[in-house]
């Protein structure tokens, strides 16, 4: 990293930390950043962009996210483009991470908004309480392990990855080598005992300071003994171990574990919600 990068990346860091402060969300815990992009002043929308991952509009400060991406991504994009509404970039239309090209990654403008969402979502001492947390050490972590703690924070594995390799040097390059050749479907099918194509959120007794946020088919591992109010969850298994649950339909829920102070609010919407992001979680009329 040239010093330029280095310098950038710090105050990036700084600018991230402060909306946190101003937020009220203390820097050692998980957050919802579309609630947070709201909260500080954005308006933020979901919209079925095919080439898109996110536009800023700063007439009337509004963020939008393509509906069509995973929930880790989707994050990030957000995040990303409320680094776009604090540092006053202007209006900014970003096309698919896979599709920028070489002139793109190398835009200051763009480099900021990375590393503001980075800090953002995963700040040193989020990630080290997630593994503290969970008992897991930096230095022997298997993918499992780094995607509950990515389930906590709500960002993607493979993003979790980077950041604790290239931005918080918790990790060997080794490791990231080896952590990066895990594939998403081996990861699901060794947390869940059984092959899964939906998105899977582990919200183990570990989970803190945030709702379980899912989209409809979305699976989350709950634990043992864990009970659910409302409708929005149905139970698919459960045993000594664990509790398995799918988003069932839209709305507001809770899950808790009796006799302890372990329970939080369940928040599921619409799979690829189209709307503002306020309304995702709204019950549909007949789903109850």
């Amino acid at each position: 990293m040239t010093q330029e990068r280095r310098r950038l990346a710090l105050q990036a860091a700084r600018r991230a930390y402060e909306v946190r402060r101003l937020a009220d969300i203390p820097l050692d815990a998980a957050l919802c950043v579309h609630d947070l992009a709201e909260k500080v002043g954005t308006e933020v929308r979901f919209a079925d962009l095919p080439s898109m991952e996110g536009i800023y509009y700063p007439a009337r400060p509004t963020i939008v996210v393509s509906s069509l991406r995973p929930p880790g991504r989707q994050a990030f994009t957000c995040a990303h483009e409320l680094g776009h509404h604090v540092y006053g970039h202007g209006g900014q239309f970003d096309e698919l991470i896979e599709d920028r090209g070489t002139t793109r990654r190398h835009d200051p403008k763009e480099y900021e908004a990375d590393c503001f969402a980075g800090a953002l979502l995963m700040p040193k001492v989020a990630v080290l309480k997630g593994l503290s947390d969970r008992s897991l050490r930096p230095t022997h972590l298997l993918p499992e392990d780094v995607y509950r703690v990515a389930s906590w924070l709500g960002v993607g594995y493979t993003a979790l990855v980077t950041h604790m390799d290239l931005v918080l040097r918790l990790i060997s390059k080794t490791q990231a080598t080896t952590l990066s050749k895990a594939r998403l479907p081996g990861i699901r099918k060794s947390l869940l005992n059984f092959h899964c194509n939906d998105h899977v959120i582990v919200a183990d007794q570990a989970w803190s300071g945030r709702s379980v946020d899912a989209q409809v088919s979305d699976i989350i591992v709950l634990p043992a003994g864990a009970k659910l109010e409302g409708v929005v969850l149905d139970v698919v298994d459960r045993d000594s171990s664990r509790c398995l649950a799918r988003a069932a339909r839209p709305g507001l829920g809770r899950v808790f574990l009796p006799g302890c102070s372990w329970a939080h609010f369940t928040r599921v919407s619409r799979k690829n919600f189209v709307g503002l992001a306020r309304f995702r979680n709204l019950e549909e009329v007949g789903d109850v």
